[in-house]
């Protein structure tokens, strides 16, 4: 399907914001196809299905929360009834709050991260139900101080406890030029 980067850009990440509603209401926060793209290297080597998370442009007051609702319990169940909660309700409605990229963590030393960092382009594969976005992404390792870096921490360490600090998170940057969206017709 032929579609203008802006409005590419647009419908995926409406999509993006109305699945997060959808899971995170329904599912009870758990990724579905849309959340977890398969991870190509641009050669379309697979490395594996990951989970992306949208981190808003300006997440400080949200880490913030995300630090909060994790270190007030030690109560794991309480604390993802919590951050599911605060995420079902209004958070993904206005799409344009959020930054242009995704982002994901990963072991440190990741062989193939860091492939695919050194070449600088990737792969993001989105396939769910009848919808298929391929975007090719730069991708950046974040340093830790950055306010992405902590927003994509404390929002995965709520839900998984076992998370350290020893990751990277990566950051992928899509080429809505050189992107496309695919309907599947079966």
């Amino acid at each position: 399907m032929d579609l203008s980067p802006e409005i590419l850009r647009e419908k995926f990440f409406d999509w993006q914001c109305q699945s997060r509603m959808d899971a995170f209401r329904t599912k009870g926060g758990r990724p579905n196809n849309s959340m977890t793209p398969h991870l190509l290297d641009d050669k379309g080597e697979e490395y594996s299905r990951i989970i992306v998370t949208l981190v808003e442009n300006d997440p400080v007051e949200t880490t913030k929360m995300f630090e909060y609702n994790f270190k007030r319990t030690y109560d794991p169940a309480e604390r993802y009834d919590k951050i599911n909660k605060f995420l079902s309700s209004e958070f993904f409605i206005d799409r344009h709050k959020f930054s242009d990229a995704l982002f994901a963590t990963f072991p440190v030393k990741n062989k193939f991260i860091d492939k695919i960092c050194k070449k600088g382009k990737c792969i993001l594969d989105f396939i769910h139900l009848s919808t298929n976005y391929r975007l090719e992404c730069s991708p950046f390792r974040l340093d830790k101080d950055e306010p992405a870096w902590e927003n994509v921490f404390w929002h995965n360490f709520n839900f998984n406890p076992g998370l350290n600090k020893e990751i990277d998170v990566i950051k992928f940057i899509p080429n809505w030029k050189k992107s496309k969206l695919i309907r599947i017709l079966e």
